[in-house]
């Protein structure tokens, strides 16, 4: 049953999806990195960005969190819906999603996904009308965080779930180099102190649980003493991890949690006393 969640009329329409933003600078710089992501992904089979065997782990972190909290026939909003392939996992809820690539969105709309064209800032939907909210891969794009988490709850029922995923203690290096062709790539970082102090400190969040995603042995930066390591016997220790990884997978995704950090983190929230309402 598709419900009527829209707070107001859309200013167009491209084919049936409706448009509640304008385009600027921002979403033709992201038109511009799905480009390169769509034309990867019909091309080769492949996302530029991230190797597919982390992008399954983040995934199925997360789709674990969703069948973990959602309830048959609950409304569910992924902001950033991107190709669709989370909410693909589950039919049996009724599911919406928005974006700012018509790349993406036709895709996730094939997936009979009910799909719209907004920025965060423009947030279309009427409020407190979700029983759950995911986003991921979202946050740390955000040119105004505090404001666009604000619009996010917004539209989460009270005491409905957040469930966001984010870069965990990244290195923002390359987005500031030469090499780095988008203007608005990850503006900021994040651990879990971090999201604690925005979620319960600013937002009055119940924060229930935080699940890390991703880990490889091969990326040697990621070891969690790495400075302490002279970067030839970290090559080996990651030659070590591998073998590891043929004798017993479990012992090494044992090993790995305990010695490398991960890419990325989950968070899940609930909403209540929300103390910053978005303007």
């Amino acid at each position: 049953m598709i419900i009527d969640v829209y707070a107001r009329e859309p200013i167009g329409y491209r084919g049936t999806i409706p448009i509640f933003s304008d385009s600027n600078d921002y979403t033709d710089n992201y038109e511009q990195i799905s480009a390169d992501h769509l034309t990867s992904l019909q091309r080769h089979g492949t996302n530029p960005f991230i190797p597919e065997d982390l992008w399954i782990q983040y995934e199925n972190s997360t789709i674990e969190l969703i069948r973990k909290y959602a309830k048959q026939g609950d409304t569910i909003l992924d902001v950033g819906v991107g190709l669709g392939r989370l909410l693909s996992d589950f039919p049996e809820l009724q599911r919406y999603g928005m974006d700012i690539s018509f790349g993406y969105l036709d895709l996730a709309q094939s997936k009979w996904i009910e799909v719209c064209y907004a920025l965060v800032e423009d947030m279309p939907y009427q409020e407190r009308i979700f029983d759950m909210v995911v986003c991921t891969d979202i946050l740390e794009h955000m040119l105004d965080l505090n404001l666009s988490v604000g619009k996010i709850l917004s539209v989460l029922k009270d005491r409905g779930i957040l469930i966001a995923r984010v870069p965990y203690r990244e290195d923002l290096s390359w987005y500031v180099s030469p090499e780095c062709k988008y203007k608005y790539v990850h503006l900021r970082n994040f651990d879990e102190n971090s999201l604690r102090l925005l979620f319960e400190q600013v937002f009055g969040c119940e924060v229930i649980e935080m699940v890390n995603a991703g880990y490889d042995a091969a990326y040697v930066n990621r070891l969690k003493f790495a400075t302490l390591i002279p970067e030839r016997f970290r090559w080996r220790l990651s030659k070590l991890f591998l073998k590891v990884r043929k004798l017993s997978k479990p012992l090494y995704e044992a090993l790995l949690k305990k010695i490398y950090y991960s890419f990325e983190i989950n968070i899940v929230l609930r909403k209540s006393n929300i103390r910053k309402e978005a303007s």
